[in-house]
This record gives structure tokens, C-alpha cells and sequence, in this order.
């Protein structure tokens, strides 16, 4: 009989480990903790986003637009930056776009840092 209490305390110290293990990983979860932008996007938002960035080359200007250009979205997705500065953001981008689409590199690129800049963002 000494023997099944033995066991029977076993078990229940085993549970309140387990149960403790469980507490201490959820805590490493908390609700505060900033989602992925892939699990904060809906294919939507991921869409328009998609269709708000202006269309740029695969040059060194086009990349760094389209960088910027997504950092937005992924900022808009995540509520760092509101609707209207989005829209204001790419707006302006498009000067930039429209600069690296004709060939001006370097009149792109300090497009892009001056957009930047206006929207808060350090000029890269």
C-alpha cells in the first residue's frame, strides 16, 4: 500500500511539472507579441498591395523601390501606418518609378529618398 501512495504522488507531481511547463511556454506567447506580416496580410490586402505599388524595372532603382514599396504595405498591413499615408507614400513613389522607368537612376534614387524622408522613414 505505501508502495501505490508513493506512486499515486509520483503522478500528481508529474502533473503539476507538466502543468507548469505549459503555464511557463504560454507565457512566452502573449498576446502583445506583433503577428507575422504574412499571418497579418488576407489575400485581399495582400492583393491591393500588390496593385498599389508602381511597376519599376529589375534595376538598382526598381529594387529599391519596390523594397520601400513593400515595407509600406507590410507598415499598412500591421497598422503602423495609416490608409491616407499609404496612399500618399506610393503616390510619390510613382515620381520616383516613373524616373527609374526612363533610365534616370540617380534622379530615381534621390526620388526615393526624398519620399523617404517626407513619410518619416530614414532615407535608406
Amino acid at each position: 500500500m505505501i508502495h501505490h501512495a508513493e506512486s499515486g504522488g509520483s503522478k500528481r507531481g508529474l502533473i503539476c511539472i507538466l502543468g507548469l511547463t505549459a503555464l511557463l511556454l504560454a507565457g512566452c506567447n502573449t498576446p502583445g507579441q506583433p503577428e507575422s506580416v504574412a499571418a497579418g496580410m488576407t489575400g485581399g490586402e495582400a492583393e491591393i498591395a500588390a496593385i498599389a505599388a508602381p511597376q519599376t524595372p529589375d534595376t538598382t532603382c526598381g529594387r529599391a523601390i519596390d523594397d520601400f514599396a513593400g515595407l509600406l504595405s507590410r507598415d499598412l498591413a500591421n497598422g503602423m501606418v495609416a490608409q491616407r499615408v499609404h496612399d500618399e507614400a506610393m503616390s510619390d513613389l510613382e515620381v520616383a518609378a516613373s524616373a527609374c522607368r526612363a533610365g534616370s537612376q540617380d534622379q530615381a534614387l534621390s526620388a526615393l529618398r526624398a519620399t523617404r524622408i517626407r513619410h518619416g522613414y530614414p532615407a535608406g
